[in-house]
């Protein structure tokens, strides 16, 4: 299982994690992964809660090696104009942009979930101890 995450503004936090892999409008949605060096800036995680998607292997080679396009190449058209591909950028290692058509297919192998408080952290770049409770569930913190 590989885990990828998305941190989305409070108010829509649990519309998300009931909709699962699948975005709100017609464009890219865009999940990054804690082992590479990409985060998301502050502008993204203030007043946000980070979704987590635990993925089948399978999904996870749907989404990092099968028909990825570069942000930069020449054939990228704008977000909406993929839904059948995967979006990289060189400058974010470890983010996907899912075209709507792959966040479909991807959602019947992906369990979403609320992230632990030690995800969040993580995310952040912060122990435990320091992440602040706005980041914290309406249900509170899943178990650890």
């Amino acid at each position: 299982m590989v885990r990828f995450y998305r941190w989305v503004p409070k108010q829509y936090a649990p519309i998300a994690v009931g909709s699962g892999l699948v975005s709100h409008n017609e464009s890219a949605m865009w999940i990054f992964n804690l082992t590479n060096t990409y985060r998301p800036s502050n502008n993204i995680s203030h007043g946000a809660i980070l979704i987590a998607y635990d993925l089948s292997d399978f999904a996870n080679l749907n989404i990092t090696t099968r028909e990825l396009i570069n942000f930069e190449a020449d054939s990228f058209e704008g977000e909406g104009a993929h839904p059948r591909q995967v979006i990289i950028k060189n400058n974010e290692p470890g983010a996907y942009g899912l075209g709507k058509m792959r966040q479909k297919l991807t959602n019947f192998h992906t369990t979403t979930r609320y992230a632990k408080k030690a995800e969040v952290a993580k995310a952040l770049g912060l122990k435990p101890v320091e992440v602040n409770d706005n980041y914290k569930p309406a249900g509170g913190w899943p178990p650890a």
